[in-house]
């Protein structure tokens, strides 16, 4: 004969129900929201972006550069402003020396602490900033609203960085295993690469290119232009997108198959037989900003502090006393 199997006690089946009960609050206590501040602080959208569009106003460089800090801020710990930190922090890492628009984040604080004191964090700020910059950057044809609910995070170390953030020089294996890390797809890599846009970048960041003979996967007469701009040991800069570089839009990937990648880290996603495709689709503009308006929000989701985890900085700079 088969054994009987016993009947759950009540208190199993309340144990159970606890069990479920908590695990549903944890998964919606995790969820952001774009109403998050509609009762705390309702008028929280409109002044940081007034705040960050008068920044944007007065230096329209800091935009691009708002949506760099908010990329290396979801890349390393997640998105929790841990690298608006003054150091010693993660502003001291090589990749971040070279990081600027903090002065837009700093004026949205100072405008929304007046408002509603202690109740919007700096890491809500910084991905409202971006989104902000993106429709800036695209001439308004990209934008989404933000969700809300960050909050800022208790730690910051320039080691903290490394392996995190993916360098000028990476192949596409690296860059890969850097946006795996943090949940990304090989295509929402593609996507996201195309934040390349628009900014500039050190000539020390592409020197490896400017050899004798130049890469061969750079065009010579982009090359030669290069070089004239990049001469050896210059501190120059030098814009990302030669086309339309103040611009964000899908003219990025047009370059790339023109073989005018200007890093190694974004020619290689021409020239690579898996990715080679998804640039060819981001070419066309719709798909490029459906996919770019998508990836964002996902890459602001990274790591996120929620409920009662970590704080809300009176000043994005420092962590609370």
């Amino acid at each position: 004969m088969g054994s009987k199997v016993a009947a759950p006690s009540t208190a199993s089946i309340l144990l159970l129900l606890m069990v479920a009960v908590f695990a549903t609050l944890s998964t919606t206590h995790a969820q952001l929201s774009t109403s998050f501040y509609k009762s705390s602080c309702p008028n929280a959208v409109n002044v940081i972006t007034s705040a960050v569009n008068t920044a944007f106003n007065k230096r329209a460089a800091s935009a691009a550069g708002v949506l760099r800090i908010h990329f290396h801020d979801c890349f390393v710990r997640g998105c929790d402003a841990s690298v608006l930190i003054d150091s010693p922090s993660e502003k001291d890492a090589r990749p971040n020396l070279s990081l600027q628009g903090f002065e837009v984040i700093d004026a949205a604080k100072t405008a929304i602490e007046k408002q509603c004191p202690g109740i919007v964090s700096c890491a809500d700020i910084t991905a409202m900033a971006a989104q902000l910059s993106v429709k800036k950057l695209s001439g308004g044809k990209f934008t989404w609203a933000v969700p809300l609910g960050r909050r800022d995070g208790l730690t910051s170390s320039a080691a903290d960085t490394t392996g995190k953030l993916p360098p000028p020089t990476a192949n596409v294996a690296t860059l890969k295993s850097i946006f795996a890390a943090v949940g990304l797809t090989t295509e929402e890599m593609v996507t996201l690469s195309g934040a390349h846009s628009v900014g500039v970048a050190s000539c020390g960041a592409i020197q490896n290119r400017l050899t004798t003979p130049p890469d061969a996967t750079l065009d010579p007469t982009y090359a030669a232009a290069l070089k004239q701009q990049c001469p050896a040991g210059s501190t120059n800069k030098v814009n990302l997108d030669l086309t339309t570089p103040t611009r964000l839009d899908e003219v990025y990937y047009k370059n790339l198959q023109a073989r005018k990648g200007l890093m190694t880290s974004d020619q290689v996603l021409q020239e690579d037989p898996e990715t080679q495709p998804m640039v060819a689709q981001h070419t066309n503009l719709a798909v490029f900003n459906s996919k770019f308006v998508a990836a964002m929000i996902k890459m602001g989701n990274i790591g996120v502090l929620t409920g009662t985890q970590g704080q809300i900085r009176l000043n994005c700079r420092k962590f609370n006393p």
